[in-house]
């Protein structure tokens, strides 16, 4: 995670990209699953922007996971924001924890990808969701841009929307995709854990 380690200071000034229309878009799409007073896991969430605002407009807590030291130092905790040092593919939480998982462009830059869905499936509540925003890698200008990231050392591991719900079906999280503007796509899948008890 070089790349981070050396932009964390650029991300943290111009990285607030979410305004309160985008917050409320997502927030509808994860209300069904967190009860009030439940528990979102944002993987890859960098300095915490997102959740923050996750929770003034959800009764919810939040906790970041971060593999960037540089970012989650920066993450402004609070009695509903909490902030974690570690990586998507090793997960440093309890089976079950979390009602949600929510990964706002960052799951392409996971170097294990089975092994990150694989601990999402694990650490999501069985009928919990997994929320994934993402780039179409069919676009020319995303691949380009995954050309441009493995420059840098990044895996660029985009997915179509197709291939993502193929994908995240095989590791048990069931769903949908929808297309928004331009690239961008959302993954909305349930974690079903066929050895849980009904």
């Amino acid at each position: 995670m070089g790349f981070f380690n050396w932009s964390a200071p650029a991300i943290r000034r111009y990285g607030e990209r979410w305004n309160v229309d985008d917050v409320q878009v997502i927030v509808s799409w994860l209300r069904p699953f967190v009860p009030g007073g439940g528990h979102i896991l944002d993987v890859g969430g960098g300095a915490g922007g997102l959740a923050r605002r996750i929770t003034e407009a959800l009764p919810s807590r939040v906790t970041v996971l971060d593999p960037t030291p540089e970012l989650v130092k920066h993450v402004e905790t609070s009695e509903r924001v909490s902030a974690v040092l570690g990586s998507a593919e090793a997960m440093p939480f309890e089976d079950d924890e979390f009602d949600a998982v929510v990964v706002t462009d960052a799951f392409h830059h996971f170097r294990d990808c089975d092994g990150a869905v694989s601990e999402m499936a694990r650490v999501v509540r069985p009928g919990g969701a997994v929320l994934i925003l993402e780039l179409d890698k069919s676009h020319l200008a995303i691949r380009l841009i995954g050309i441009a990231e493995r420059l840098v050392g990044e895996p660029a591991a985009f997915f179509t929307p197709e291939g993502l719900c193929a994908f995240m079906a095989q590791h048990k999280i069931e769903g949908e995709y929808e297309r928004l503007a331009g690239a961008s796509y959302r993954f909305l899948g349930v974690v079903r854990k066929p050895w849980a008890a009904a």
